[in-house]
């Protein structure tokens, strides 16, 4: 008897085993797919417990206010920066969008010269990890950078 003839006998004859086989089937689907968009390539760094950076640039450092991002598949994050002078006078939260993830704790923090916004986040059962959205003026460059580290060692407070 092939798969599909074996799907039909159960639908007709056992429609609860069907149904609960059906939602089974569909959750392992949504699991593997939101795993694969959760994680991507960083399949290849999971064992790591380096910091990773993820992303870096730089700009000029003009005064105003800039929104500092970080975007991916899985992750989206931004933090709103102003500058005065070659110096940062303010910073603070702005949006944050995950896929898969569980938000645990999320601050700003910032210096004359280096503003951190950091998230620790859950995801998928996993331990929890950082991930680091900073950006830092040297001179008259703003470099900015996206850097996740796991597994996590000192979680936020919350």
């Amino acid at each position: 008897m092939n798969v599909p003839a074996v799907l039909q006998n159960i639908r007709s004859k056992h429609p609860v085993a069907y149904v609960v086989l059906y939602l089974f089937v569909v959750w392992v689907l949504l699991v593997i797919i939101t795993h694969a968009i959760a994680f991507g390539a960083e399949l290849l760094i999971a064992s790591s417990d380096q910091p990773v950076v993820k992303w870096e640039t730089t700009d000029e450092c003009t005064d105003g206010t800039r929104t500092i991002y970080y975007n991916s598949p899985s992750l989206y994050q931004e933090f709103k920066v102003k500058i005065k002078d070659s110096k940062i006078v303010d910073a603070e939260l702005g949006s944050l969008f995950t896929i898969g993830a569980t938000v645990n704790a999320e601050q700003v923090e910032y210096t004359d010269s280096h503003a951190t916004y950091r998230i620790d986040l859950s995801i998928l059962g996993r331990p929890s990890r950082i991930c680091l959205l900073e950006c830092e003026t040297r001179g008259t460059t703003l470099h900015m950078s996206e850097i996740q580290m796991r597994p996590d060692k000192e979680p936020l407070k919350g």
